[in-house]
């Protein structure tokens, strides 16, 4: 299906803000400077997206942004229709959220914040209510996710107002106004994903911290989780796996890949949430033990050992009922191993 104008300038945004690929099928380029905004056309393909900051709204090969996307608390105007809140990630908990909000992490104290809120969520089931609303947009996805690990597909670009060609708004300095796009591209073969923030933040403290917590994919994933869930149903839904188990799993029993669908629990009733379609499936709580089981440990023979006792059955009894449900989803088109990278 073909995005509307306006549906591929939000993808657009998405891109340039997350460093997520995919959501056009161009690289997106964000120029503070209008007056390079010819240059920024010549380093766009077909499927490329340029942002211009006061730029002229007689040049089709552009989009125009008004405000300010560097300061706390200012308003971003794409198009003269999105409109999005520019928050530091450490203010979020506090801020009433009206419309498009982008949680940016630049400095040591939202880092550390993102941090404790992911080991929070993780060990109790306690999210922050802000980040699981679905007009909350959290920056720097791509690095978080592990996604934009191919810096050849250089996602985003931004130039800044003195000409400086950055890896995005934050990232590390790969050109000047007037290099050309292979030349770019060379200087970011090297780069790891940490250098996206690197104009703000070290990027080895980012690695050190990611590096223990591979579970992070996860908890990322959690978050869209929660926005297919009524508001009215939040309070008495757990997401399993985060402060819960349903066989008594350990975050060294293996973590699910982020694509893997989530099981809700909602009092005695357990559901299946596949995150690609939104589909729901209501499931018993020893088939949802099983699936909890096999998306933790990703083998069917390993899932069944770990999870028998807790349905107190035979390893070999969990081994055939764990087939039985593994076969049943995937003739529903739904993985609960989810994508192996």
């Amino acid at each position: 299906m073909k995005l509307s104008q306006q549906q591929s300038i939000a993808a657009a945004v998405d891109q340039w803000i997350t460093g997520v690929p995919g959501r056009i099928p161009g690289h997106v380029i964000f120029v503070e400077n209008p007056e390079h905004a010819g240059y920024a056309k010549s380093l766009a393909g077909e499927g490329s997206t340029v942002l211009v900051l006061n730029g002229d709204k007689a040049d089709e090969g552009i989009v125009t942004v008004s405000g300010s996307f560097d300061a706390a608390g200012e308003e971003l105007l794409v198009d003269g229709t999105l409109s999005l809140e520019i928050q530091d990630y450490v203010a979020i908990p506090f801020v009433n959220l009206v419309g498009v909000t982008v949680a940016r992490i630049t400095t040591k104290e939202d880092w550390q914040a993102f941090f404790d809120d992911a080991e929070e969520a993780i060990s109790s089931g306690h999210f922050v209510q802000q980040l699981i609303e679905v007009n909350t947009v959290l920056a720097e996805r791509g690095l978080l996710s592990g996604a934009a690990k191919d810096n050849l597909l250089l996602t985003r670009l931004h130039i800044t107002g003195d000409g400086s060609v950055r890896t995005g708004p934050y990232g590390t300095k790969i050109g000047k106004v007037g290099d050309s796009l292979p030349d770019i591209r060379v200087r970011a073969v090297s780069l790891r994903p940490e250098s996206a923030v690197a104009a703000v933040y070290y990027p080895w403290d980012i690695q050190d911290s990611l590096e223990p917590k591979p579970w992070i994919p996860r908890y990322l994933a959690a978050l869209d989780a929660w926005k297919f869930i009524p508001r009215e149903d939040r309070a008495n839904t757990n997401l399993v796996g985060f402060g819960v188990s349903l066989y008594g799993a350990t975050l060294k029993d293996g973590v699910p890949s982020a694509s893997a669908p989530f099981i809700l629990k909602r009092a005695a009733e357990h559901t299946l949430l596949d995150t690609k379609t939104g589909r729901l499936f209501k499931i018993g709580v020893d088939a949802a033990a099983i699936v909890e089981a096999v998306s933790n440990v990703r083998d069917i023979k390993a899932a069944a050992r770990v999870v028998s006792p807790a349905l107190k059955i035979s390893a070999g009894a969990a081994e055939g009922a764990a087939r039985a449900v593994v076969t049943h989803f995937e003739q529903l088109g739904i993985h609960l191993m989810g994508e192996l990278r």
